[in-house]
């Protein structure tokens, strides 16, 4: 669960990231767009305080008073750091006022958009570097904010008031509304990640219940499946095969044989198979120190079939009983499932560690079969080793081709990571 939780937990994060950092540039861009429309509305009563309808007619007539009133209104905002340069025009491209003498009387073509602007169109900002002609006294400085308005609308003398701000202007409050607004932000996805965090919490619990009470399940079902196996076994032992060895006396109680079509013969050979049957129903638990051993018996049963077996086993193995025994349960049914289906002629049985892993790993040259057909008889015992592995926390993987063999490999954790996972 943990796990689950911590892969949830980075999963919010990265998608906390990514949603973030389109956020973060779509705030600035608002925010500056606000704090431009701020600077325009400002420049705007700027140009209607400074000239208004009284002083337009006369700056544009050439009238010097009209620049000292100006001056005279305008120092008090030019004493601000923010405010660079003033210029005013005609409609002739004609600078009539600037806050610097020398460009009075100066001329200029005008852009397109000025010439909108005289006739009644929005104010112009700019956000960036001032590199025009016009731009004597502001090239090569930071990035200004360039401000176009119009002054005397409606008068016979409209003029556009210009004002250049440093960036400043701009910067300073989109930055202190970017700061203002992410940690809002931030903070609501993060309380919308907190309130997904306990629901899935919540369920990750369920979950684990859930898998506990099915790996409970699957406990008794094997358990029980291995009291029927192991009675099954008793019951041959017991009654079936000392009444087969009975009558085989009667039938011939001197040792010697009269060859292999007598009567005495077929029982014999019945009860062998009878035994070898009980062996196989019968299955104690196998510990990690046995499960070499244990593995080689199994082997042998095939070589006695003809088949040719390869054994590759690292000891000692560091495996708890419980994980020993499944390693055992499913290389028995692995190989039963070759004597009787695949028709191989070579098999070769690995038990290798990995990383504090073990892996057992099966296979042959025989006939495979379609995985995903249900309809052999051997996925049941298929579905036995699945079960059998599930129980412990194995990973049972089977690649299987009709004209390539077939590889089984079952993975499990070694003592040492049992205990780890234990402890977490």
């Amino acid at each position: 669960m943990r796990s689950a939780i911590l892969k949830f937990l980075l999963t919010g994060l990265v998608v906390l990231l990514t949603v973030s950092i389109p956020a973060t540039f779509w705030v600035r861009s608002v925010a500056q767009n606000v704090a431009m429309q701020q600077v325009l509305e400002l420049t705007q009563r700027l140009a209607d305080y400074a000239i208004g309808a009284d002083l337009g007619t006369k700056l544009a007539a050439g009238d010097m008073s009209a620049v000292e009133q100006i001056n005279a209104r305008m120092t008090p905002w030019m004493s601000d750091e923010m405010i660079l340069r003033i210029k005013v025009w005609d409609s002739t491209g004609t600078i009539l006022y600037s806050d610097v003498g020398e460009l009075i009387g100066a001329s200029f073509p005008l852009e397109t958009w000025a010439e909108e602007l005289l006739a009644g169109g929005p104010g112009v900002i700019s956000l960036g570097p001032q590199e025009e002609g016009e731009n004597i006294y502001e090239a090569g400085t930071e990035d200004l904010v360039e401000v176009y308005v119009l002054s005397g609308a409606g008068t016979d003398t409209p003029l556009l008031f210009e004002m250049y701000f440093h960036a400043a202007v701009v910067r300073v409050p989109e930055h202190e509304m970017l700061l203002g607004m992410i940690p809002v932000f931030l903070v609501a996805l993060g309380v919308l990640q907190a309130a997904q965090l306990i629901p899935g919490i919540a369920l990750a619990k369920r979950v684990q219940r859930y898998q506990r009470a099915r790996r409970a399940l699957l406990q008794q079902a094997i358990e029980a499946g291995e009291q029927e196996r192991a009675r099954l076994a008793r019951d041959l032992h017991d009654d079936i095969i000392q009444d087969l060895a009975g009558l085989a006396y009667i039938l011939d109680p001197s040792p010697s044989t009269n060859g292999s079509d007598a009567p005495s013969a077929i029982l014999q050979g019945s009860i062998r198979k009878l035994r070898e049957v009980t062996s196989e129903l019968y299955s104690t638990p196998v510990s990690a120190a046995e499960l070499p051993a244990a593995l080689s018996v199994l082997v042998e049963r095939t070589r006695s079939k003809g088949i040719r077996t390869r054994v590759d086993i690292s000891e000692p193995v560091d495996l708890e009983s419980r994980q020993a025994t499944m390693l055992y349960r499913v290389g028995r049914e692995a190989l039963v499932n070759i004597m009787k289906h695949s028709e191989a002629k070579n098999v070769h049985l690995n038990l290798k560690p990995h990383g504090g892993l073990w892996t057992l790993r099966i296979t042959d040259d025989g006939q495979g079969f379609d995985v995903l057909d249900g309809s052999r008889e051997s996925h049941f015992g298929l579905r036995m080793m699945s079960d059998a592995a599930e129980l412990v926390g194995a990973r049972l993987e089977l690649v299987s081709t009709t004209d390539g063999g077939t590889s089984m490999a079952v993975t499990t954790g070694g003592r040492q990571q049992q205990r780890g996972s234990q402890a977490d």
